[in-house]
C-alpha cells in the first residue's frame, strides 16, 4: 500500500467511504494548488501552508473555501475533512459543510475550541442525501478574531446510490421454488443460505461431483462501484459466470469441497475459491436434504474478492434441484456489485476420491483455530475495556467493513461479517484477500526462512539470480534484503505514490506472464542512488525478490523447488494448522507459474488471526523450533532498537524486512517512542502487532487505515507505554 494512504494514521481516522462508494473528491493540497476551489477570505485570509512536508489549507477568522461536484444521480454523499486549529475560544470552530442545493449549507461536523489542537489533526465526517446535479462542499473558519486559525486537509467526498428497497426472503427457498428454476427477481437474506432454527441432522454421508452451471445474470445485477468501466468490458463476463465442477464430501453436517484454494477457470476474468458449507434437513421435506456452499468469485491476476452463497436440495440417490445463488459483499475498492440468479446443478455420486483425507484435513483445520468469541465478550473478559475503537464507524464505515477482530493470547475476538443482505452465515469460512499483506507474510517470511536455511541469503545479489536485471548493469550491488526493504536505489521519484502510480499505469499488474513482469520490474525505474539508502514503495521490488528467491532455492534444491510451497506452506502454514485456502497463491499465467510474492494470497479470518498470534507472540519459532531467521524476524517486528528500518518518506513511519512500523508517540498516546509494527493492504486492510502481545486487524475496502485508538485501548489488557502525554 502506498504511503499517502497512511496519512490517516497520524490523525487516527479516515474518511467514511461506504463499500459502494464512488469517490468524487480527494484533496490533500500536496500539489500546492487551489485549482477547483472558490475562496472568500471575509475579514480573514486564505493561504496554503506547509509544515514538515505536509501542505494544508489555512483559513483565518471567517474565511471559507468551497468546491463544486456533480454526483451521477440521487444518492448519499459521505464527506470528511481533517482540521487543526489555533486561537479558538468560546463559540469559535472549524466547520465542514455540504450543500445539496444552491445557497443551502448543511453542517457535517466541526472542531471547536475544546477539541481543537494545533499539532494533531482531527477528522470530522458525515453523510447527506443529495439529488443529481451540482452540489458543494465547504470548509469554513467560524472565528471572530484575526488569530482564529483553522487548517483543513484530506477533504474527501464519495457518492453511493441509495439502497434498493427490495423485500428479502428470510427462509430458505422451498423445494418447489428450487425445482422450478424460475428467474430470481430479488436476492435472499444471507441467512436463508443456512439451516433454519428447526433444522434436522442430514441423512447418510455421501460424496460426488457437483456440476454447477449458472444462468446469465442479465438484469440480476446491481453495479455499485466501477472505477475502470469493467462492467462494460465483455471479457469481464459478469453476466455469465464460469461453470464449476468440484467434488464434494459430506462430513456430518459439513459439506466439504475437495478442491480448496484457487480454482482456475477458462474465464478470461474470473476464478473461484470454495469454502466448507453445510448440509441439513428441514421438517416436512421428506427425502430431501438441503445443501449450501460459500464461494468467492475472484478476479484473475488480482486480489479482488466477491463473496457469494449458493444453495440447492438433493436426495441420497443424487437427484438434485437447481440452485439459487447470490453475491452481496466484497473486498474490492474499485469494482463492487450485487448479483443473483439460478443455476443448473447436478451431483454425480463418485466414490473414487479419498474422502477420508478431505474430512481429516477439515477436522485438523478446525481443531487448530484459535477460540472465537464475540467482540462484545471483551468487556466481560476485561472489565473497563472500551469497545468503541474496534471496528469503529469513526474509523471505517460499517458498509466498507468485511471483517475485524482482536487477538488476545489464544482467543480471537471477532466482529464484522456483514453483507448488504444481512450477516454472512459462514463467517469462519469467508474468504479475504491479502493484497499487500503478502509483502510481509510471503516476501518477508520467505526471505527470513531462506536466511535460516542458507545463512547469507539476505545478502545475495538480485542480478546473480535475475538475468534480465543483470543485463541493465544497474543491479549488481542490490541485495535480496534491499529489495525486501524497497530500497534498491532504482526509482523515478521518492515522492509518495509517484512510482507505484507509474507501476499501475505501466501495466505491471495487468500483464500475465513472468517475462513481461520481469522486463518491467528490471527496466522501468532508473538507478538514482546506492541501495539501502532511500525507501520508495515498489511492488515491482517485491516481485523481483520472489524471482530471485525462486532461482536461489532451485540452485540448491533442484528445478522443482517452489518458494511458496517449500518456504511457507510446508514449514509454516501447515504446522500452524492454517486452512487449505492458503495452500496456493496467485501466479503468472504461463508455464513458469511464478508466485506474485507481493500480492495474491487468499485466506480466512481464522488464518489471519493465527498468523498474527505467531508473529506477535514469539521469536519466529513453532513448537520450540525456529522456522525463520530470529534476527531478521526481530528486526522486522521492531524488537531490535538498533535496526528500526528506513524512514518511509519520513518519521515516524518506517519499513523494515517487509513490515511497516509507526511510532504511536506521534499520535499522543505514549510519552516515549513506541514504534508499532503493522501490515497494510490496498483499499483498507490493516493488521497491527501491538507491543503488549495483542493484535488488531480489519479487512475493508473504503480506503480507511486508522488503528491508533484501537491499539491504545488494548492497554486495559496490558499497558505497553508510559502514560499518555498531557
Amino acid at each position: 500500500m502506498s504511503l499517502r494512504q497512511f496519512v490517516v494514521l497520524v490523525v487516527a481516522a479516515a474518511c467514511q467511504a461506504t463499500a459502494s462508494a464512488q469517490p468524487l473528491l480527494a484533496e490533500d493540497f500536496q500539489d500546492k494548488s487551489l485549482s477547483g476551489w472558490l475562496g472568500n477570505p471575509g475579514r480573514g485570509d486564505i493561504q496554503l501552508t506547509e509544515y514538515e512536508g505536509n501542505v494544508s489549507l489555512r483559513l483565518r477568522r471567517n474565511a471559507w473555501a468551497a468546491a463544486t461536484l456533480n454526483p451521477p444521480a440521487e444518492g448519499l454523499i459521505t464527506v470528511s475533512a481533517d482540521f487543526a486549529a489555533a486561537g479558538l475560544e468560546a463559540r469559535d470552530a472549524c466547520i465542514l459543510e455540504a450543500s445539496s442545493e444552491a445557497g443551502k449549507w448543511t453542517e457535517i461536523g466541526r472542531v471547536d475550541a475544546k477539541s481543537a489542537s494545533a499539532t494533531v489533526m482531527k477528522t470530522v465526517a458525515g453523510n447527506l442525501t443529495v439529488s443529481a446535479g451540482t452540489i458543494g462542499v465547504r470548509v469554513r473558519a467560524g472565528g471572530n478574531a484575526a488569530n482564529d486559525t483553522c487548517w483543513a486537509d484530506n477533504i474527501r467526498v464519495s457518492y453511493s446510490p441509495l439502497p434498493i428497497d427490495m423485500p428479502l426472503d428470510t427462509a430458505p427457498p422451498s423445494i418447489e421454488r428450487l425445482q422450478s428454476m424460475e428467474p430470481v427477481t430479488t436476492p435472499l437474506a444471507a441467512g436463508s443460505y443456512g439451516p433454519s432454527a428447526v433444522a434436522l441432522p442430514p441423512g447418510p454421508e455421501f460424496q460426488g461431483i457437483l456440476n454447477w452451471r449458472p444462468a446469465p445474470v442479465g438484469a440480476n445485477k446491481r453495479v455499485l462501484v466501477d472505477r475502470y468501466s469493467a462492467d462494460s468490458n465483455e471479457e469481464m463476463q459478469l453476466s455469465s459466470l464460469p461453470p464449476l465442477d468440484v467434488t464434494l464430501v459430506q462430513s456430518g453436517d459439513r459439506l466439504l469441497p475437495a478442491e480448496r484454494g484457487l480454482l482456475l477457470t477458462d474465464s478470461p476474468h474470473w476464478d473461484y475459491i470454495l469454502s466448507p458449507g453445510r448440509i441439513w434437513r428441514e421438517p416436512g421435506e421428506e427425502g430431501w436434504s438441503r445443501a449450501a456452499l460459500p464461494f468467492a468469485l475472484v478476479e484473475k491476476n488480482a486480489n479482488c474478492t466477491h463473496n457469494g452463497l449458493l444453495t440447492f436440495a438433493l436426495k441420497p440417490d443424487g437427484t438434485t434441484t437447481p440452485s439459487v445463488w447470490q453475491i452481496g459483499s466484497e473486498t474490492c475498492a474499485y469494482f463492487q456489485f450485487d448479483a443473483w440468479g439460478v443455476a443448473e446443478t447436478n451431483l454425480v455420486p463418485d466414490d473414487a476420491l479419498e474422502a477420508e483425507a478431505v474430512r481429516t484435513r477439515d477436522l485438523s483445520e478446525r481443531r487448530s483455530r484459535l477460540e472465537v468469541r464475540s467482540l462484545t465478550a471483551l468487556a466481560a473478559d476485561y472489565p473497563g475495556m472500551d469497545l468503541e475503537p474496534f471496528g469503529s464507524p469513526a474509523d471505517v464505515a460499517p458498509s466498507a467493513m468485511t471483517a475485524f477482530g482482536l487477538v488476545v493470547g489464544d482467543i480471537h475476538y471477532a466482529g464484522g461479517c456483514e453483507t448488504r443482505y444481512g450477516p454472512y452465515p459462514y463467517c469462519n469460512e469467508l474468504v479475504i484477500p491479502s493484497y499487500s499483506f503478502a509483502k510481509s507474510l510471503f516476501a518477508g517470511l520467505a526471505l527470513m526462512r531462506l536466511e535460516l536455511l542458507y545463512p547469507g541469503a539476505m545478502n545475495a545479489k538480485i542480478s546473480d539470480y535475475v538475468p534480465a536485471c543483470k543485463q541493465t548493469g544497474t543491479w549488481d550491488d542490490v541485495t535480496f534484503e534491499d529489495a525486501l526493504d524497497m530500497a534498491t536505489g532504482h526509482y523515478l521519484s521518492p515522492a509518495p505514490d509517484v512510482d507505484e502510480g507509474a507501476t499501475t499505469e505501466g501495466d505491471f499488474f495487468v500483464v500475465e506472464t513472468r517475462e513481461e513482469k520481469i522486463h518491467f520490474a528490471c527496466e522501468h525505474f532508473p538507478r538514482r542512488d546506492k541501495p539501502g539508502q532511500t525507501w520508495v514503495y515498489h511492488t515491482t521490488d517485491t516481485y523481483l525478490l520472489g524471482e530471485a528467491m525462486q532461482a536461489f532455492l532451485r540452485e540448491r534444491k533442484g528445478g522443482d523447488a517452489d518458494i511458496y510451497r517449500d518456504l511457507l506452506v510446508d514449514p509454516i502454514w501447515k504446522p500452524l494448522g492454517l486452512s487449505a485456502t492458503l495452500d496456493e497463491t496467485r501466479r503468472t499465467a504461463d508455464s513458469d507459474r511464478q508466485p506474485f510474492t507481493g500480492w495474491g494470497l487468499f485466506m480466512q479470518r481464522g488464518d489471519l488471526a493465527h498468523l498474527l498470534r505467531f508473529l506477535s507472540s514469539g521469536d519466529g519459532s513453532i513448537s520450540g523450533k525456529a522456522v525463520v531467521n530470529p534476527a531478521a524476524f526481530a528486526a522486522a517486528l521492531q524488537k531490535t532498537p538498533s535496526d528500526r528500518g528506513l524512514p518511509a518518506d519520513k518519521s515516524p513511519l518506517a519499513y523494515n524486512n517487509g513490515f511497516w512500523s509507526w511510532d504511536i508517540q506521534a499520535f499522543g498516546g505514549c510519552s516515549r517512542p513506541t514504534p508499532i509494527p503493522f501490515m497494510s493492504g490496498f483499499g483498507g486492510l490493516v493488521a497491527v502487532l501491538i507491543p503488549n502481545g495483542t493484535s488488531y486487524y480489519y479487512i475493508s475496502d473504503g480506503g480507511a487505515f486508522a488503528w491508533a485508538r484501537a491499539a491504545l485501548a488494548t492497554q486495559t489488557i496490558e499497558p505497553f507505554c508510559q502514560e499518555a502525554a498531557q
